[in-house]
């Protein structure tokens, strides 16, 4: 089936806002793909046996989808529910999809989830308004139990993600000890000052 879907750059921003993400993650993904790509033919390849200047393509072919859009999509279940959504791609080293990153739970991507699934797992549809619609046969309960995945290569928005969890844990632990050190005090204060009796 194919789809086709034209963003620009400004749009696509603020699609990013909609899915309260940064309007950096469309780009960086970009990137990343963009390098793996570009590398994928090199990895496959010897020193002595490097590939043929290749053909430029002028226009997206119809039955092809650009990853810098596809990453982002939200995740359905058979029951319709989102239960995620696409955060990675993973290729071999021949350049084929192996494997989809899915971000389960979470807030605006702090305290989310990776589960890693086969690529071959996922199912494309068409939705009403011609979107494009990415179901896995899985609830999201199975996926919060499912292990996390751990990349081995780390994006730099994957390092701010991680930074952005630690600085809210941290904060929230913050005010848990000031909570409890106010509390103290106000009991305190009613132990040393108890109420007059009425006369």
């Amino acid at each position: 089936m194919c789809i086709r879907r034209h963003v620009g750059t400004s749009s696509r921003s603020a699609v990013a806002a909609q899915k309260g993400e940064t309007s950096m993650r469309p780009y960086l993904a970009t990137t990343a793909l963009a390098v793996i790509l570009s590398a994928g033919g090199a990895l496959a390849q010897t020193d002595g046996d490097l590939a043929p200047a290749p053909n430029f393509v002028i226009e997206q072919p119809a039955n092809e989808w650009s990853a810098s859009i596809f990453l982002g999509d939200k995740v359905t279940n058979a029951a319709g529910e989102t239960i995620g959504d696409v955060n990675d791609l993973l290729f071999d080293k021949g350049g084929r999809i192996s494997t989809a990153v899915l971000g389960v739970g979470g807030f605006v991507g702090i305290g989310e989830k990776s589960v890693a699934v086969p690529f071959s797992s996922l199912t494309f549809l068409t939705g009403p308004g011609g979107e494009r619609v990415v179901k896995v046969q899985l609830t999201k309960d199975e996926l919060m139990k499912a292990p996390d995945f751990k990349p081995t290569e780390k994006t730099t928005f994957m390092k701010a993600k991680e930074k952005a969890t630690e600085i809210g844990t941290k904060t929230m632990e913050k005010a848990g000890e000031l909570r409890d050190q106010a509390v103290e005090k106000i009991e305190g204060m009613t132990k040393d000052n108890p109420k007059p009796k009425d006369q």
